[in-house]
């Protein structure tokens, strides 16, 4: 849900409210920053809890973050909003990172696959319908209002992760050792002469999907300035 919020509705009420295209863009680019910093939250969800309760910890922290920052949604507020997007988005990484060790944990390698697919048309479909929600909302009612509707409605879908039988997860540390462990896989993965290419094209942005992350602030910069040309050209 969180993705059609960021790319769809913040440039629309930031433009609203006045801020200028080149700050927009740098909302946007800070806002896009945690799928970037996903590497420093997946390890979270291996640790102590259930993935599940990982999952919904994440979806639960992206409501409160929801309620906190809606509010502040201005040219009044800038830096603060920001800085809240910023660790709201940090926080709900986790439900993407919980998912993926869901899906390996739970399901076989042909029910990945699929599970993997549909993980993307439920990204796709429920970031549209958020934002043509939210988008609902904030034309009838105030920003408040508007984001508790946006975390009602998240918090109702944190609930069904507790339907997953999941079995209790392994006694493991913290963090001792695991991210040097992490390390030394990610280099011996680089090293590998038979996997160099592949892995190569896995940390591309065409696979890993930054390149949209990085290009979302050219895309609303070009954006708003059209429509502030098209209001130019109806008022001359």
């Amino acid at each position: 849900m969180i993705y059609g919020f960021n790319f769809t509705v913040l440039p629309f009420l930031l433009a609203r409210s006045g801020v200028p295209v080149d700050r927009i863009a740098s909302v946007i680019a800070i806002a896009s920053l945690p799928g970037v910093l996903a590497v420093l939250i997946a390890p979270f969800v291996d640790i102590k809890l259930r993935r599940r309760t990982w999952l919904v910890i994440g979806m639960f922290g992206t409501a409160i973050a929801a309620c906190i920052y809606f509010p502040l949604i201005g040219a009044s507020h800038l830096i603060l909003m920001t800085t809240l997007i910023f660790g709201g988005g940090m926080v709900t990484f986790l439900v993407m990172a919980a998912c993926g060790g869901l899906m390996v944990r739970m399901l076989t390698s042909t029910d990945q696959s699929k599970a993997a697919a549909w993980t993307q048309v439920g990204i796709l479909g429920g970031g549209a319908l958020s934002a043509a929600m939210v988008l609902w909302l904030v034309a009838r009612m105030p920003l408040v209002a508007a984001g508790f509707c946006f975390a009602v409605a998240t918090v109702l879908v944190g609930y069904i992760p507790f339907t997953i039988p999941e079995p209790a997860p392994e006694a493991s540390p913290w963090f001792r050792g695991r991210l040097l462990a992490i390390g030394k896989e990610i280099w011996a993965l680089a090293r590998s002469r038979k996997r160099r290419w592949g892995s190569l094209l896995l940390l591309s942005p065409c696979s890993t999907g930054d390149q949209r992350e990085v290009m979302q602030p050219a895309t609303v910069s070009a954006t708003v300035l059209a429509e502030q040309l098209l209001r130019r050209g109806l008022t001359d």
